[in-house]
């Protein structure tokens, strides 16, 4: 009897996941987490020496730095390990056991890639000592200890980056690989060494504002993306998020594109559907939006009171509204129903002053006493006396 050849027309392959993995990381992992995880874990049976950031990126149709976020989170759990070259560049990938302990567990094996604190520390402390910093703070360092900021002050009050972080605050986030792999992020975003000031607004929107180290990661990336690395802008960024109580990357990414909506309906509003906006009226939308904060349906009405008063699309007229609605505090509908109340007020009340004006100049020349017609008959037979 002949052999049989036992064959099928389907993939039937089968990837082993544990049920210590959906059971305890899949609930409060982030989706696009879990995929990358399963996906590489897919990856384990084939054997390709062409795995890459960019290639799972264009797989999942993701950027390399969500990619790369993904790693640092399983690698945090301790599910993965990941390896680095000299150049400090991703080279390699490891699977560690799956353990029912979901808490971020060190891993001593690995190459160090954070920041030395230490140095960091001598740091402050020169500058305190060159400030005369005794315990207090000093007027003239422009320095705010975190222990002294007051919850009640504006955001708009506060630059992270003159709030220098105590050494004790440093000593204790020395000790935190979730913080310390973020300065190596954060560094590498930016191209540099983090400076102080760079290193007190991390602290303050890592300690203060209580950013996971993903936001904040997020936070820079986005504005790195952007072109825009001066800290100032970035720390706008952080803190018109925080006023908006976003602590979520996934919230973040929905602020970002409510901000590119921005940018579409600012050029809807004003007929410009057939070209991009330019790099000023992309810097006016941003100031709009990041700086102001105001929402969409604002700035639109600020453009359709443009197009009203000018007749044409103008950034800079629609500018000078949104300018001085900022400064007047207007941030919804009603406030501007409100505005133009008190305006039209305003305007009637100068109408009725102006019209009591030409009253009382009209009274006044109707009141000029007449010569009386006693005076005229004298005044008339004087003439005839004199013909």
């Amino acid at each position: 009897m002949n052999n049989l050849n036992l064959s099928s027309e389907t993939a039937s392959g089968y990837t082993a996941v544990s049920d210590i993995f959906i059971d305890q990381y899949v609930p409060s992992a982030n989706g696009d987490f879990v995929k990358v995880y399963l996906y590489l874990l897919r990856l384990l049976s084939r054997s390709s020496n062409n795995l890459s950031i960019s290639h799972i990126a264009d797989t999942f149709n993701q950027t390399e730095n969500d990619i790369m976020r993904a790693l640092r989170y399983w690698d945090k759990l301790g599910l993965l390990s990941l390896s680095y070259d000299n150049n400090k560049q991703l080279c390699g990938i490891t699977f560690k056991a799956v353990s029912t302990d979901n808490s971020p567990k060190p891993d001593n094996t690995k190459a160090p890639v954070h920041t030395d604190l230490s140095e960091i520390e001598d740091n402050y402390s020169s500058q305190r000592n060159v400030a005369g910093y005794s315990g207090t703070p000093d007027s003239s360092a422009n320095v705010v200890p975190i222990s002294r900021i007051n919850s009640s002050i504006s955001f708009n009050d506060i630059e992270p980056s003159k709030i220098t972080a105590p050494a004790e605050k440093l000593n204790e986030l020395s000790s935190n690989d979730d913080f310390s792999m973020l300065l190596f992020v954060v560094q590498t975003y930016l191209g540099k060494t983090l400076s102080d000031s760079e290193v007190n607004a991390i602290v303050y929107f890592y300690d203060t504002l209580h950013f996971p180290a993903d936001l904040i990661e997020y936070l820079f990336e986005y504005c790195v993306s952007k072109g825009k690395t001066a800290l100032r802008y970035i720390e706008k960024i952080a803190l018109s998020w925080a006023e908006e109580g976003i602590n979520t990357v996934e919230a973040a990414r929905d602020e970002v594109s409510s901000h590119n909506e921005a940018v579409y309906s600012v050029m809807r509003a004003f007929g410009l559907n057939n070209r991009e906006p330019g790099q000023t009226e992309k810097q006016l939308i941003s100031k709009w939006t990041d700086v102001f904060c105001f929402d969409t349906d604002m700035i639109v009405e600020a453009c359709n009171r443009t197009l009203k008063a000018t007749h044409q699309p103008s950034f800079e007229y629609a500018d000078s509204i949104l300018t001085k609605w900022n400064s007047s505090n207007i941030r919804n509908s009603d406030d501007i129903k409100k505005a133009d109340a008190q305006y039209e007020a305003s305007k009637a009340s100068k109408s009725t002053k102006s019209g009591n004006v030409i009253k009382q100049n009209a009274n006044r020349f109707n009141n000029y006493q007449q010569r009386p017609k006693k005076s005229d008959d004298w005044y008339n037979s004087l003439l005839s006396n004199n013909n």
